[in-house]
């Protein structure tokens, strides 16, 4: 029973390690998202399709290392 208190006191000593996790992972699927879109397919013009790409890949890069330093931060 002394795990789940210890893991308690955890969680509220540092209430919004939850919400970075969640916001990672939101943006890691938003990422997932646009490229699954196949913005190729719909831009006419292929500099618009590399930007929404890169930034995408940029998007994604943050929500990973938002959830990593949010899980990570145990201290």
């Amino acid at each position: 029973m002394d795990g789940n208190t210890g893991t308690i006191q955890r969680a509220l000593a540092q209430p919004l390690r939850p919400l970075g996790v969640t916001v990672g992972v939101l943006l890691v699927v938003a990422t997932l998202a646009a490229i699954a879109s196949t913005p190729w397919q719909t831009y006419a013009s292929m500099g618009a399709v590399i930007i929404q790409l890169a930034a995408a890949v940029v998007m994604g890069l943050i929500g990973v290392g938002l959830a990593y330093i949010s899980w990570a931060a145990d201290a």
